[in-house]
């Protein structure tokens, strides 16, 4: 049996849901849980999410302040004071630059980035037996819209910030 074409308003009133209420409930879910990690570590919410794109930027090699300001459209003197924030933490160093001596690179400290590691662990076990609830096909469709939504966020990022999409280098 062939499945029913879904009508223009059904389409719209699911478009409509994930854009405004699913959507915003996550959204709003997921600053509410790394906001929770963020204290159960001793650091601001954003700070938190600083470390993400600090550890993710590392794995691509040396991170300077100024890629930080790149990445996040932090301000030098904000990304100057996440990374004080940071450090005083004991969660990254800052060190000279293997080639520039006249740069700082941002390292991460990887015993404390474990710490987080751990804090995630429980999520990650119910992350996993909830996408065991879908098939390879439907998986596959999920990443794929995560990854558009992504984009396209990044792109909305750089629009109020008077940027080019894309202009982040990683």
């Amino acid at each position: 049996m062939a499945a029913r074409r879904a009508s223009a308003k059904e389409v719209r009133e699911l478009v409509d849901s994930l854009g405004d209420r699913l959507g915003r409930e996550l959204s709003t879910q997921s600053v509410l849980f790394h906001q929770a990690i963020a204290e159960r570590l001793g650091l601001k919410g954003t700070d938190h999410k600083y470390l993400d794109v600090i550890g993710r930027a590392a794995e691509a090699g040396p991170v300077t302040p100024g890629d930080l300001v790149q990445l996040t459209g932090l301000t030098s003197g904000g990304v100057t004071g996440v990374l004080d924030r940071l450090e005083a933490a004991g969660f990254v160093r800052r060190v000279k630059h293997p080639t520039d001596r006249r740069q700082l690179v941002v390292e991460p400290v990887v015993e404390r980035y474990a710490e987080i590691g751990a804090i995630f662990a429980p999520f990650r076990e119910r992350w996993a037996v909830l996408c065991a609830r879908y098939s390879l096909d439907e998986l596959r469709l999920i990443c794929g819209f995560f990854e558009e939504a992504t984009a396209l966020m990044a792109e909305e990022i750089a629009r109020m910030q008077g940027g080019v999409a894309g202009s982040r280098r990683r």
